[in-house]
């Protein structure tokens, strides 16, 4: 065990080449998604595209670990009907128990103080996002995931 408590001393550093390989294939992830974005995005009204874009550009990294169509789950959950459903429940077998614990049902209040700090929303939660601490950035991106996750 090292200093800080780790069992396993070279294991942030590995997390952080894993965030880094994932971030580098939602990239190619990104692509085969654009055709959906721009279909949901031109059922909107023109007011809320600028919170749509806003979201959509802060949700690149999340799709290189999350489907947010439901076609598949990566090393997190796919995201698809999030909204009105309960935290830890969904095909993905992965869930810490922390996250099945808390009991939530996905809704704009829950989903916005998850995106704060997962961490402090959920303790020991794998979710490795350190939280965005802006509230529009979270206004803005809890919108998008709504609307492309329906």
């Amino acid at each position: 065990m090292t200093r800080s408590g780790n069992p396993h001393p070279g294991s942030g550093r590995l997390l952080r080449l894993a965030i880094g390989a994932c971030l580098a294939l939602s990239v190619a992830a990104l692509p085969g998604c654009d055709a959906r974005v721009r279909e949901i995005r031109q059922r909107l009204p023109d007011d809320q595209l600028p919170l749509f874009d806003r979201g959509s550009q802060l949700a690149a990294p999340c799709w290189a670990c999350h489907d947010f169509y439901g076609t598949q789950n990566r090393i997190g959950p796919h995201l698809s009907g999030l909204f009105g459903r309960r935290a830890g429940e969904s095909t993905f077998g992965a869930y810490s128990e922390a996250l099945r614990q808390t009991g939530v049902v996905w809704d704009e209040d829950t989903l916005d103080r998850f995106l704060a700090s997962p961490q402090r929303f959920a303790p020991g939660t794998t979710m490795v996002s350190p939280g965005i601490a802006n509230p529009a950035d979270r206004a803005a991106l809890s919108f998008y995931i709504e609307q492309v996750t329906r």
